[in-house]
């Protein structure tokens, strides 16, 4: 049985927990304790129950699910229903079933900032999607990028239609004669397309390239006029130019077949500008209320955009075009008490321990750094009876207090006085040193802890691993702030619903019923959400309110001099929620607080202090970003780099990679997907179907091992490496003398007459394993060095080419006769050593094989981004080929993951030693570094390289070889 530590309490964590114990026998294999800072669960999630002030729900800001979040959906369902399988609830109680505690919203609204006659005015731009009958959580195949760019286009004619009447439209080009615009034009074009794009040919993007143009050129030719103050005709006009770019930026950038992690790098507002959306549509409320929705703003200045182009769209799309029911849900009390609470009461029914006001301090490593060895914590209060009971009921319904329940702690009143704050992350946390020790308290551990509070508890992490240091350079967070108020008026008595009527005059809606979520409005707090349904889990005296309403924004950080939260809002509700609430106005024609219920308070200032504000500076309070580029530095939850740690969170690489329920749901699935070793997909992991299941799979398939036909599909080696990866070119007649009988070398160009390439890699590999196996069951950790022979063939062939490996050198004996076996590789155990710059192989009776020394100047950045990658990827893609007896060949693929490496340019010394037993010719190669330019002649230069690797399985050669043949024979024609 294994022992677990899962580090944290938010989505991620929970959400690995369920998955583990989501079986009927977990408890043989696993014993799981979760260890949380404080006194409750939920992460930036967290809600309470202020006891003092009618039980009132206390957030973080406002939560609401999208119709999209399947996964968490799917989890929830399932947890919902074991709470009543159980008897824990009965479907009769308060939120007793997921339809009680989940309502549909289908509405939403983004406020216009519009200048009329020098004065500014917030206009309500109300945004109807339609439910439809689909059960969240029920999974099913997400549309591919193509398939998205089609809704896009039907979504684009149906708003066209909606105001082709209101504006001075230029006619038609001739080409899109036939077509009520050009819109119907291009949307007509594309339907004829093959459903999947890598069946596209060049001419099939030209003419959609031709067609978008000239949509491009139709807008620009409507002349500025009246119709602007139109506000039906002035939005669709902004999302049709909007629309436009982004068509154009999809066929351009070529993101039907790489994905929208290929377009990442560039900011979304700056990717939309280059494919010439106007300034003005893109300043404009239909675009600034989408980065508000993510709080997409480093450092919390709005004037400030940053959210990478391709999670952007991503998000986007996938919020608008893959909702089931509805598109939005709200929940019907705190998110405390609607998810952590059913979680924890399942998890610890099911048997997982939970050790609250247990503060994470450190990870530390083992004395080979690649495990974690101890696991270091402050236990910030004894309790009372040796465990802790944390929810209490309000209402009839399990929720989590806004603070500890003080007498289960030991002096717990003393602690209540001194105003402690358990969760604080601001300074280190105080209480009681102690630590947990791998093999006694723990074997593996899913750090769930959110990426805020990972700088001071990973530094040991970040020391030994330049990708985890990179990582926690590049992933960003942003403060946050909230506030809520308790009114003695409805919503609807605000004047709110007028302004609505005023600028939506097709909108059908009762203002009585109304339920408004708005985003783009007035900093410091530019979201607002009623949520009055809530009153009813709240226990407030007469005069009670009648109505609630939710407040959040960014915030600036903690250290930039700016005034407290409640005082920025006293200024922002007399001068901008009035305008939006025009009846709250009093006689000063400022903000009445006498609108405002408290329990504690009659007074106007009272009353407003009464509410309540909060700000989220530190740790894990804070909301991940998806900054540009920042994707590319994520680590996947199996991609920790030590072998014992998997992650959890919505800050890992996981399909959404945004701050988000779903991304932190579909993180914590794949955590425990990696301990457990399955190889079920994850609903919305990826853009692109992972497998080549066409008509053609030899032309159009890749050798790649995920594109293995079924039942090899789920079964391949995997691992990760960091290494150095050196190009050289020797005699051909010494390499010829190292082939087997029946290969030759190819004819190639690459390097001069009578030379021929070969490829060495130096490098550490860290879990490397079987994919259908857990980590933990995966080789230790291991260093191997291989030489490489490019550009052979097999004589006699179809021209064909292969690389072969004379020799591969490592010190894990496991490895090397499991490569023997498998894969009939050349592989020796032999004394790899590595140590800052150089790597030294011996073999086993220690005859010098060879040292490499590499030198290094440069940044890292993606390989991708330096250069010669075409030529680098050629090189390490070619499939390689080992002898299996006389004239028998096994073929085998190897991927690096090239499209998402990690690399730093670095030139070599090798010095090969006359006693290196292969055949190579002693002395010294020398390489130059990796060149940063599109193109250079002969090999690439040598780079320093992190990555993820995959090798397919071992019974797939016939395979590997034909798609190998296919594609090569297909690229010789077109040459």
């Amino acid at each position: 049985m294994r022992k677990i530590a899962i580090v944290g309490g938010g989505v991620g964590a929970i959400t690995a927990a369920f998955a583990l114990t989501d079986h009927p026998d977990w408890q043989s294999k696993y014993d799981i304790t979760l260890y949380q800072l404080g006194w409750r669960l939920g992460g930036k999630g967290a809600s309470g129950r202020n006891r003092e002030k009618a039980n009132r729900i206390e957030e973080h800001g406002l939560h609401i699910w999208a119709g999209f979040y399947d996964n968490a959906f799917r989890l929830m369902r399932g947890c919902y229903q074991e709470l009543v399988d159980r008897r824990l609830r009965t479907p009769e109680d308060p939120l007793g079933t997921i339809e009680k505690a989940f309502k549909p919203l289908n509405t939403f609204f983004l406020s216009e900032e519009v200048t009329e006659e020098s004065r500014i005015e917030w206009r309500p731009w109300l945004i109807e999607f339609e439910g439809n009958g689909e059960i969240p959580g029920t999974g099913g195949v997400l549309p591919t990028p193509f398939a998205y760019f089609k809704l896009v286009l039907e979504f684009l004619v149906s708003q066209f239609e909606k105001v082709e009447n209101k504006l001075p439209l230029p006619p038609p080009a001739a080409d899109d004669a036939g077509y009520r615009s050009p819109l119907h034009h291009v949307l007509a074009y594309a339907s004829t397309l093959p459903e999947d794009a890598r069946q596209h040919t060049a001419r099939h993007r030209s003419e959609l390239l031709e067609i978008l143009e000239g949509i491009r050129i139709w807008l620009d030719g409507i002349q500025p006029g009246e119709w602007i103050n139109d506000d039906t005709a002035r939005r669709v006009y902004f999302m049709l130019d909007l629309g436009t770019a982004f068509a154009t930026g999809m066929v351009v950038d070529l993101v039907f077949l790489r994905g929208f992690d290929s377009i990442d790098t560039m900011e979304c507002s700056a990717w939309l500008l280059k494919h010439h959306a106007s300034q003005q549509a893109v300043e404009s409320a239909v675009f600034r209320g989408c980065y508000d929705y993510v709080f997409g703003y480093p450092g919390g200045v709005c004037d400030d955009r940053g959210v990478g182009a391709g999670t952007a769209m991503r998000g986007l799309l996938r919020l608008a075009f893959t909702y089931k029911g509805a598109l939005f849900f709200k929940m019907q009390a705190g998110m405390g008490d609607t998810i952590f609470a059913p979680y924890y009461q399942v998890l610890k029914a099911r048997g997982v321990k939970f050790s609250f006001f247990h503060a994470a301090t450190n990870l530390a490593l083992g004395a080979g750094r690649n495990a974690v060895e101890r696991i270091d914590m402050v236990e910030q209060a004894s309790l009372v009876s040796g465990s802790y009971e944390p929810l209490f009921t309000v209402a009839g319904l399990p929720c989590w207090p806004s603070e500890p329940d003080w007498p289960q702690l030991v002096d717990g009143q003393k602690l209540k006085a001194s105003g402690i704050d358990f969760e604080s992350e601001k300074t280190p946390p105080t209480g009681t040193a102690k630590s947990l020790y791998r093999g006694t308290d723990f074997d593996d551990v899913i750090l769930g802890a959110s990426i805020g509070s990972l700088g001071y508890m990973t530094s040991e992490l970040a020391a030994a691993s330049l990708r985890w240091r990179q990582m926690l350079a590049e992933v960003k967070t942003v403060a946050t702030c909230a506030a809520q108020f308790w009114m003695s008026i409805p919503a609807s008595a605000t004047g709110w619903p007028t302004l609505v009527r005023a600028h939506n005059q097709d909108a059908k809606f009762n203002p009585d019923t109304l339920q408004t979520v708005m985003t783009g409005f007035a900093e410091p707090l530019d979201t607002w959400a009623d949520m009055s349904d809530l009153l009813v889990r709240e226990t407030w005296p007469d005069p009670q309110p009648v109505s609630i309403a939710y407040f959040c924004s960014p915030s600036r950080d903690a250290d930039v001099p700016m005034p407290p939260l409640q005082e920025q809002a006293a200024q922002w509700a007399d001068q901008r929620l009035t305008q939006i609430w025009p009846q709250t106005r009093n006689k000063a024609g400022t903000f009445d607080r006498n609108l405002l219920v408290s329990v504690n308070s009659k007074t106007a200032s009272g009353r407003f202090a009464d509410q309540y504000f909060r700000q989220n500076f530190y740790g894990s309070e804070r909301y991940v970003l998806s900054v540009p580029g920042s994707v590319y530095y994520r680590l996947a939850p199996d991609e920790s780099g030590f072998s014992n740690l998997v992650l959890a969170g919505d800050w890992t690489r996981c399909g959404v990679n945004a701050g988000c329920v779903e991304a932190a749901t579909i993180s914590g699935l794949a955590a425990a997907r990696s301990l457990t070793g399955s190889t079920e997909a994850i609903y919305g992991e990826m853009d692109l179907p992972a497998d080549g299941g066409l008509a053609t799979p030899a032309l159009l398939s890749s050798i790649m091992a995920p594109d293995a036909d079924w039942p090899l599909t789920p079964a391949f080696l995997r691992g990760a490496m960091e290494g150095i990866f050196s190009f050289h070119a020797l005699p051909e007649d010494g390499l010829r003398a190292m082939l087997p009988e029946g290969l030759v070398l190819s004819r190639q160009s690459l390097t001069p007459a009578k030379t021929h390439p070969v490829t060495f890699l130096f490098n550490r590999q860290t879990n490397v394993r079987a994919s259908f196996l857990p980590q933990f069951l995966g080789f230790s950790t291991y260093l191997e060095s291989i030489v490489a022979i490019n550009c052979v063939e097999i004589a006699g062939g179809d021209g064909t080419t292969f690389s072969f490996l004379p020799a591969l050198f490592l010190n894990n004996r496991l490895a090397t006769w499991s490569g023997r076996l498998f894969y009939g590789l050349a592989k020796h155990y032999a004394k790899n050593q590595m140590a800052g710059t150089s790597y030294r192989t011996k073999s086993e009776k220690n005859a010098a094989i060879w040292d490499m020394q590499f030198f290094e100047n440069a940044p890292v950045s993606r390989l991708i981004d330096l250069g010669d990658v075409g030529l680098v990827r050629s090189l390490l893609d070619t499939p390689i080929l080992t002898p299996r007896g006389k004239g028998a060949w096994q073929a085998m693929a190897f991927d690096f993951a090239v499209g998402s490496a990690f690399a730093v340019p670095v030139a070599t010394h090798i010095d090969i030693f006359p006693t290196n037993g292969i055949g190579l010719p002693a002395g010294r190669l020398i390489s130059p570094a990796l060149k940063p330019s599109p193109e250079q002649a002969g090999l690439p230069g040598s780079f320093r390289c992190w990555t993820n690797w995959t090798l397919s399985n071992p019974l797939d050669s016939a395979r590997v070889k034909a798609v190998a043949s296919a594609q090569q024979n297909l690229e010789r024609q077109r040459l």
